[in-house]
């Protein structure tokens, strides 16, 4: 039986992988290089090579294959990782080495199958008659039902535990994947989930690993006993239950509790569908709820997200920041909406978002309705954001009346805040000029009241300074000898000089040594063949002996050589590769007087005669 690692190397191209989360430029015959998502710089130092299928950044040294980059970006472990992309490429991976990822995996799958069950309930079954209504009236087409895996949950108490229990999952799965609960009195589940429209929650990867639940219009609570004809995929039950009495006073939303597979403040909803637009775009659209994502799209707008009536957390802010560093903002038109736009908007702007806003006409309380009644407007409007500011102050001073000194000061106790986040001191200058007119206010007064910013609490996106590591702050004669060492891992034949020892300075890292001796002793002891390999036969040599310290290097050296070389003609590399050479052996011989002279003073100063003859000769050999 093959290697599931194997198969997915073999069939998933790395360079689109990474594509999808980072913007990729050509650099050389056979790679591509882009700004690190790991650590700041302006500079693209992250290299990519589509011959090896490898990564390398050197900026802050981190590299390795898909597997790293996937599971450094997404944070998952390797199990996880090899799930992901087992999916991905559709090679099967049968089992998982390690309880948690069997737990989540079992999750991922009950609440797909859930998901597929509310689908299905809503399609197909009598009871969801007036939910259908409900969504079309809505305006929300058969195709965004489908694109979206709307659902139904039936008003029965058990349909759907009941349901999963007879597909194999137990009673405890049920309650940890937030789909079920106990009874308060007696034994076995009740549903979360009764009579509700139901809205798949689905991370950016497209697994579903939760649910929204919008409460519908008044139902008719005089039924007391239903049947509902529930469809699966392949079977078709019936299900007689009492049906509960709802109390009027419910919440419009609920959402699924905290599972393992699902936090509330790191998925974004709509992202799954939205990535693509947003990268092609380069900016977000931020609204509030589900069903304004579901309208966009209608609407013909993609690069959307919601951040379900709540501020943006720190948490999805870093997510979309593999994406995009432009948010822009169109919250509802409610004081609740811009209470969390604020929010929201100082989280970005302490993470160095690029933050606007989207004023909505007068008239549409959200995104949703705007995109039902207009939808060429929504297009417009989504195209052309105004700075945060602007938006701001247009909705704080709505309805305000700046010649009334209480007015003036509600006013100025809104903006002046929001005006202390602007980093940048040319637009923060702009937008105190702008604030000092419309409160009638000098600037000059304003700017000495201005409080002094706070230091987030967060850490910003761009600002993290992380030292490199290993190829930037080598010596000359160091860098020299990782350079000579990339070209012999890159084709070992065809530098006859390297057949020779490389003369490594003193200082030279003793990994690189012996990243050296191991390359010299596998090559000499390979065929013809597998010469012709050589580098992914030593790569799979190191990570057969769990020596990733040197595979890292094996990667970086590899693309050290590659940007250095690959485009110059062989007759140039050949003269760089003689140069690097001498380098080394005039470093060896600085390196050798210098001990010889140390020598000869020590005899000296020991009155020892024939060690300091004997010292003079060598240094004259030099």
């Amino acid at each position: 039986m093959s290697d599931p690692r194997d198969e997915i190397k073999q069939k998933l191209d790395i360079v689109e992988l990474i594509g999808e989360y980072l913007t990729l430029k050509p650099a050389g015959s056979h790679g591509f290089k882009a700004v690190c998502p790991f650590h700041s710089e302006k500079t693209p130092s992250f290299h990519v090579s589509s011959d090896r299928q490898i990564w390398h950044c050197f900026g802050c040294g981190e590299g390795g294959d898909c597997f790293s980059f996937v599971m450094k970006m997404e944070g998952m472990d390797f199990s996880e990782t090899l799930m992901h992309l087992g999916q991905k490429t559709g090679v099967e991976v049968r089992r998982l080495p390690t309880t948690e990822s069997n737990v989540k995996q079992r999750l991922y799958e009950i609440n797909d199958l859930a998901a597929r069950y509310y689908q299905k309930v809503f399609t197909g079954s009598q009871s969801a008659e007036s939910v259908r209504k409900y969504v079309d009236n809505r305006g929300i087409t058969f195709e965004l039902c489908e694109k979206f895996k709307l659902g139904y949950s039936p008003a029965d108490w058990d349909a759907l535990t009941q349901f999963l229990l007879k597909r194999g999952y137990s009673e405890n799965e049920i309650i940890t994947a937030g789909l079920g609960q106990k009874k308060r009195s007696g034994s076995g589940l009740i549903d979360r989930f009764r009579d509700r429209l139901m809205i798949p929650l689905r991370d950016h990867h497209g697994k579903t690993v939760g649910f929204t639940a919008r409460l519908l219009p008044m139902r008719d609570p005089s039924l007391s006993l239903r049947m509902t004809e529930v469809k699966n995929v392949g079977m078709t039950e019936e299900v007689t239950t009492q049906q509960p009495h709802e109390s009027t006073n419910l919440p419009k939303y609920i959402n699924s509790p905290e599972t393992p597979i699902y936090h509330k403040g790191s998925l974004l909803y709509g992202l799954d569908l939205a990535k693509t637009s947003i990268k092609q775009k380069n900016y977000a659209i931020v609204v509030e709820g589900n069903l304004d994502v579901v309208g966009s799209h209608k609407a013909g707008v993609e690069n959307v997200v919601a951040s379900s009536g709540t501020a943006l957390t720190e948490d999805q802010l870093r997510l979309l920041a593999r994406y995009t560093k432009k948010l822009v903002f169109c919250f509802d038109q409610d004081a609740a909406g811009l209470t969390a736009a604020k929010r929201g908007v100082s989280i970005a702007r302490s993470l160095g978002f690029d933050v606007r806003a989207i004023i909505l006409p007068t008239g549409s309380k959200d995104p949703d309705e705007l995109a039902q009644k207009n939808p060429v407007e929504w297009q417009k409007l989504s195209e052309t954001s105004v700075p945060f500011m602007q938006y701001l102050i247009t909705r704080v001073i709505h309805g305000k009346n700046l010649a009334n000194v209480d007015d003036k000061r509600c006013v100025s106790h809104e903006l002046i805040p929001a005006l202390v986040e602007i980093a940048d001191v040319v637009e923060q200058e702009h937008w105190l000029n702008e604030i000092a007119q419309l409160l009638g206010i000098d600037t000059s007064i304003l700017r000495s009241h201005l409080p002094v910013p706070t230091k987030p609490n967060h850490s910003k996106l761009d600002t993290k300074v992380v030292q490199p590591k290993t190829a930037s702050t080598a010596s000359k004669e160091d860098r020299a000898a990782m350079l000579i060492l990339g070209l012999y891992v890159m084709d070992p034949g065809a530098f006859p000089e390297l057949s020779a020892d490389i003369h490594f300075p003193e200082n030279s890292s003793s990994l690189t040594v012996e990243l050296y001796t191991l390359a010299k002793r596998l090559y000499n002891s390979s065929n013809t063949a597998q010469k012709q390999s050589f580098f992914s036969r030593l790569e799979n040599h190191l990570k057969s002996e769990s020596r990733e310290d040197l595979v890292k290097l094996l990667i970086e050296i590899y693309f050290l050589a590659e940007t250095a070389f690959s485009q110059l003609p062989s007759e140039n590399v050949q003269k760089q590769l003689n140069m690097l050479l001498l380098l080394l052996r005039h470093s060896e011989a600085q390196n050798k007087r210098k001990n010889i002279a140390m020598e000869l003073r020590q005899a000296e100063h020991a009155g020892d005669k024939e060690t300091v003859k004997r010292l003079l000769s060598e240094l004259n050999h030099f």
